[in-house]
């Protein structure tokens, strides 16, 4: 089993800067919500400053008293903190553009912000300021004050009861590999009208509404409003565009549907919580791995923008984070090499946000990688 040391070199040309921001807002169901955000940028010299932490010890000693991790480990390690990061706190931003498109990224379920630290870091490389968000109740993090946020007994309870629900499994067990459209919306329709998605889909639209109240906050920092490095030199105006993995897809396509200010999403190996009669109507990407088609189909069917449906052969679920050069247990990894692994992701996601956001020629079917195959693209236009 091949170990890292170090994540790759970022494949832009800026040097990467990270800083941390506390938040906090009262959500639409009246609760508090205290969340943090990992904001990654452009930068012309680290300053001679050391890499950034990659997580912190105390987010991951709880990762690994987390239920939903012990009961899929078994008690082993699940995956190393120990590993060079690419990027550097706090340094001034780049002066080589007025201003620099932006991106939120949504880590999965359970997991951490820093979960996409090489994503996050390689888009920051080439001119994109990229925000990760810790959500409180379904993900873990440390805030700048110190204090910690684990995940809730209430979300570890919904995740189990979804991956127990009798209903759920036999419509599992019904999933073919490459089924025809009909059979999968069907089946994706199925998915969604279960009883037990429902407390699933309110953390979903709690960790949208964190995403827009984020995007809010960005906008005073932009303005002034806000005290930052980035006053005057946020690019806007163009649009936001917002990845998520795993749980943090339902997120990405909840904000495209429900905030203008976004213009393209994208889901990697994710689902559709919360989607069943959902028209995005922005540009949608989705890579993973089958048979997650049957999982998302409803979102094509129902989006009057391009979406876009690739499946990715011998890959396994956490291949799409950062676990795919920190993991620890083989049973993690599927049998793509790391870097491949990497430029996979990177790239589809670059050209993507390229073309929709900043209107480059770049496209997305251009793209050529082994057992990579568009097996849908719909345009209800």
């Amino acid at each position: 089993m091949r170990t890292y040391d170090a994540f790759p070199e970022p494949i832009g040309e800026y040097t990467v800067g990270r800083t941390q921001m506390d938040l906090e807002y009262t959500a639409s169901d009246h609760s508090k919500r205290e969340l943090t955000a990992f904001v990654y940028y452009p930068s012309d010299s680290n300053e001679g400053k050391t890499t950034s932490t990659y997580m912190f010890p105390e987010v991951y000693e709880m990762l690994k008293k987390q239920s939903l991790v012990t009961a899929y480990l078994k008690g082993e390690d699940f995956f190393s903190i120990d590993i060079k990061t690419q990027c550097y706190d706090d340094l001034a931003l780049s002066g080589k553009e007025k201003r620099y498109p932006v991106l939120f990224y949504v880590c999965g379920g359970g997991g951490s912000p820093e979960w996409g630290t090489v994503i996050c870091t390689d888009l920051a490389s080439i001119g994109y300021i990229v925000v990760s968000i810790g959500h409180q109740n379904s993900t873990m993090y440390k805030r700048k004050d110190g204090r910690l946020f684990n995940v809730s007994t209430g979300f570890s309870d919904a995740i189990t009861a979804l991956s127990e629900d009798p209903e759920m499994l036999a419509l599992a067990g019904k999933m073919e590999m490459r089924p025809d459209d009909e059979t999968a919306i069907e089946i994706c329709r199925n998915v969604l009208a279960l009883p037990i998605l429902s407390k699933l889909t309110e953390y979903s639209e709690l960790q949208a509404e964190d995403v827009r109240y984020v995007a809010d906050c960005l906008y005073k920092l932009d303005s002034g409003e806000l005290n930052s490095i980035f006053k005057g030199r946020l690019l806007l105006d163009i649009g936001i565009g917002i990845i998520g993995h795993s749980y943090g897809g339902p997120t990405t396509a909840i904000v495209c549907r429900d905030d203008d200010r976004f213009a393209c999403g994208i889901g990697l190996d994710s689902g559709a919580f919360g989607l069943q009669d959902s028209d995005l109507k922005k540009p949608f990407l989705l890579l993973f791995c089958e048979p997650n088609y049957n999982m998302n189909a409803i979102i094509g069917a129902n989006n009057s923008m391009e979406t876009y449906y690739f499946s990715v052969d011998r890959v396994a679920h956490l291949d799409y984070c950062d676990i795919v050069f920190t993991y620890a247990n083989e049973e993690l990894r599927g049998e793509r090499d790391a870097m491949e692994m990497r430029n996979l992701v990177t790239d589809y996601s670059k050209n993507f946000f390229d073309h929709y956001l900043l209107q480059k020629e770049a496209s997305v079917e251009s793209l050529a990688y082994d057992g990579v195959d568009l097996i849908k693209k719909n345009s209800n236009k």
